[in-house]
């Protein structure tokens, strides 16, 4: 992927939330706001005002109704929401959970760990392959400054995914039963260009990470 493309990518899905919401209402202008709102927190008191915050939160969703408009002839959020399923009830039985909702929180712990340790463009490749709910998801809380944070072994990495968890949960087990899916869903291509933007001390996690059997 050249230079233009990966900042393209970028751009878009870093604010996939609003995007997600506007599939949902068709309500531009209050995507929009939710942009420019996400632009002026992002500036973090440096120079700048509201009126170029909203110019340029127009740039960025001046061209969603069209995307919508393409898209839906394929019933892309019924699709969106077969895949999310997709993907959460194959975590539930990975992880041979009960319900959904822990598929959801334990899949929720390791992207977030995961995308936290990755540089701004490989997030959003990343991220490029997941159902835009659960890239919604993926993007909760997260900022392109200061990353890649610095999570060195998998100890540090556990302790980010543990975090997210209910207490006693094993962050081995569940970091290690979401890999198992995420490369079910993601190309192979991906994961490889996600494992080595991963230090040698973290890389460990995929060779504990086998396929379970059956």
């Amino acid at each position: 992927m050249n230079k233009n493309n990966r900042t393209t990518v970028v751009a878009r899905h870093a604010y996939t939330e609003a995007y997600a919401n506007y599939l949902k209402s068709g309500n531009l202008e209050e995507a929009t706001r939710q942009v420019a709102h996400s632009i002026w927190e992002h500036r973090s008191g440096k120079p700048g005002t509201a009126q170029c915050d909203w110019q340029e939160a127009e740039r960025i969703t001046a061209a969603w109704p069209d995307t919508v408009t393409e898209a839906s002839n394929a019933h892309l959020f019924d699709k969106a929401l077969s895949k999310t399923r997709a993907w959460l009830q194959d975590v539930q039985a990975e992880m041979d959970y009960t319900n959904l909702n822990e598929a959801y929180r334990a899949l929720r712990a390791v992207l977030h760990a995961m995308r936290d340790r990755l540089p701004v463009e490989e997030c959003a490749e990343f991220a490029a392959q997941m159902p835009v709910l659960i890239m919604g998801m993926y993007y909760s809380g997260w900022t392109p400054a200061h990353k890649p944070e610095r999570i060195k072994n998998a100890d540090e990495f556990l302790d980010r995914v543990a975090a997210q968890l209910p207490a006693g949960e094993d962050p081995l087990r569940v970091t290690n039963g979401v890999l198992r899916v995420l490369e079910r869903h993601i190309s192979r291509g991906e994961m490889n260009d996600v494992r080595r933007n991963f230090p040698e001390r973290l890389r460990e996690l995929w060779g504990t990470a086998a396929p379970r059997q059956r």
